[in-house]
């Protein structure tokens, strides 16, 4: 129809025409709130528009890899932020916190009485909001191993409609309490913003409602609220605004994308920490130690510093170097007998009972000083501190040999030791 012909009709036609047009409502498909899916579907829808907001589309993909689709009835900035405080409160995980916020919003309902509501006009859409928090709560204690318990009772239109109500309810009332922090911001007054924009359902959100849906009802919980702007301004990322500060920084945050008229949910990328391998460090040593017997030493025993193993035969402890001043003693023709030196007759046990390859014949070996005939006094060396290796002399079987002993250069049986003798294979000693 022309505009000449529109002008030419009569005025009730006139009306009746602008009715249909206030009544229309898009055919919209999909559910009212989707599952989690991959941002790359709003790059795709983009990709083919203006090179700006493919360009923001692109990046906000990578560090928001996942997003949750609202239908856009005309309530998809209420459901949008309606459910993200639910699906916060299950993240949590936390059955006492989702009781506070029960016992928040319950204290929040007395406040429309004070502008004059009746409870019978309201008590069923706060029952179907107390049904949420029991939802939430029984899925924590029950161990629910995602969301879908909020998909599907946010899907369910009567149900989910009842819990926007709600919440537009004490967005009104909110309002209605404290107008000097939203009539600036309003052409007409705040009561009868509220009957136009706030009350009604099915009609969109803008900045004032939002802001002060966060402040009435959200801001309470300690959730942030952040908004990334999709538009043509300038930058290669979509837009954050922080709307409501959390109680910590790095406390839980509900995100929303805005497209001109219309919000969904995002979830940015989780962070991933980058931790240096940790390298375990020990000492393998046995702990089946044999009893044995501090009677039959004829020194004093300090029971602490029997505990360290190996200190008589650690260089960094002293007394290993004390008790083997070899590099001192010049060399000497060598002997047909052996002679021990010093520091075998101050080694444990265990080498004294480890098997020495004998080789045939014996190779040359420098000869050493004169063993000493008894082990020095109290008074006339330093104490010496043994480990719990060390057993009678009358005992004639050993300890079981540790793995450190046996890769140690003290072990004669170890090609590092002084003493060591290799075994020389003859053709003749053949296996059989």
């Amino acid at each position: 129809m022309s505009r000449a012909n529109m002008n030419a009709l009569p005025l009730d036609e006139m009306e009746r025409f602008q009715k249909l047009s206030n009544e229309f409502e898009p055919d919209v498909q999909g559910p009212l709130v989707s599952t989690k899916q991959s941002s790359h579907h709003i790059a795709m829808d983009y990709a083919n528009a203006d090179p700006t907001l493919a360009t923001k589309t692109s990046a906000l993909a990578i560090t928001h890899p996942m997003t949750r689709i609202m239908k856009g009835d005309g309530n998809c900035g209420w459901r949008a932020v309606i459910f993200g405080y639910f699906e916060t409160l299950y993240t949590l995980q936390d059955p006492l916190r989702v009781q506070r916020e029960l016992n928040r919003i319950q204290s929040l309902n007395t406040l429309l009485i004070q502008i004059g509501l009746d409870p019978s006009l309201y008590e069923i859409f706060v029952d179907a909001t107390e049904d949420a928090f029991a939802q939430t709560s029984a899925a924590i204690q029950n161990g629910e191993q995602d969301e879908t318990f909020l998909v599907n009772a946010f899907n369910d239109d009567f149900n989910s409609n009842s819990i926007i109500t709600h919440f537009r309810l004490l967005t009104s009332t909110w309002m209605k309490l404290n107008p000097q922090q939203y009539q600036a911001f309003l052409s007409v007054p705040v009561d009868e913003y509220c009957a136009k924009h706030i009350d009604p359902l099915k009609t969109e959100i803008d900045q004032v409602g939002l802001q002060a849906l966060l402040d009435g009802v959200i801001q309470g919980s300690g959730f942030g609220v952040e908004i990334l702007y999709l538009d043509r301004s300038e930058g290669d990322a979509v837009t954050p605004h922080r709307l409501v500060s959390g109680s910590s920084p790095n406390g839980p945050v509900i995100r929303l994308l805005y497209r001109p008229g219309h919000y969904d949910l995002l979830y940015r990328a989780e962070q991933t920490v980058n931790m240096s391998p940790m390298v375990n460090l020990q000492y393998g040593m046995t702990s089946n130690y044999t009893p044995w017997d501090q009677g039959a030493l004829s020194f004093d025993v300090n029971s602490s510093l029997m505990s360290v193993p190996n200190l008589m035969t650690d260089p960094g402890s002293g007394f290993g170097m004390s008790m083997s001043p070899i590099s001192s003693v010049p060399q000497t023709p060598a002997s047909p007998f052996r002679i021990s030196t010093p520091q075998n007759m101050y080694q444990s046990p265990i080498q004294s009972h480890v098997p020495v390859p004998v080789s045939s014949p014996a190779p040359v070996m420098p000869s050493a000083p004169p063993p000493m005939t008894s082990l020095p006094t109290r008074s006339e060396g330093p104490q010496i501190r043994l480990n719990p290796l060390v057993m009678k002399n009358n005992l004639t079987r050993s300890l079981p040999v540790t793995s450190p002993f046996k890769n140690s250069p003290y072990n004669q049986a170890h090609f590092q030791n002084q003493d060591f003798e290799p075994i020389h294979w003859e053709p003749s000693d053949s296996r059989r």
